[in-house]
């Protein structure tokens, strides 16, 4: 009787602890270290480029959406994200920086206004015809990398997802961006 109560206690322990997926480990290790982003010389705002310095030093927080020609969901993805913000209305000390690999930024941008001509060029934009932001971040997996990150000050990550996807989200988004204010 007792082997049968060790067994069957030791079947519900086993059985109730949770194990951590994979990609909870892998966002948990991800967390509060640093994105490279600091390879860029310039950003596109508007119709200018600006000094990747200078929009560094202007904002303490960004949403870092990485995208590439020849990706079908990145599109409305280049959408959705002016849309949303928009809804989310702005923020200061935060903004959103797409980081475009594409060698044809013109193609790229012919192919969202398709999708929506209503994109706020409020927004800052690096194109990366080589690949720099992939290779130097190699370390964070793909799924993270396709997802976007919000990145403080010095570059590091401190959430990983859209903000607005759920109430928790849009309440850590903002929890996030208003602590140093």
């Amino acid at each position: 009787m007792k082997i049968k109560l060790l067994v069957m206690s030791f079947t519900i322990l086993f059985c109730s602890c949770s194990r951590v997926s994979q990609s909870e480990n892998e966002l948990r290790s991800i967390l509060n270290t640093q994105l490279n982003i600091d390879q860029f010389d310039s950003v596109i705002h508007r119709d200018s480029k600006i000094s990747f310095q200078l929009f560094r030093e202007t904002y303490s927080y960004l949403s870092v959406v990485y995208l590439q020609e020849g990706c079908m969901p990145c599109y409305p993805k280049f959408v959705e994200w002016h849309q949303e913000m928009e809804r989310i209305g702005n923020i200061s000390d935060y903004s959103v920086l797409f980081i475009i690999q594409t060698e044809w930024p013109d193609v790229f941008f012919k192919k969202t206004s398709e999708i929506s001509n209503k994109s706020d060029e409020r927004f800052y934009i690096i194109i990366d015809p080589e690949h720099q932001f992939f290779i130097k971040n190699n370390q964070i997996p793909n799924w993270i990398m396709n997802s976007s990150m919000l990145i403080d000050k010095e570059n590091k990550i401190k959430m990983v997802g859209a903000p607005w996807i759920n109430e928790d989200m849009k309440n850590l988004f903002y929890k996030t961006v208003s602590s140093d204010q």
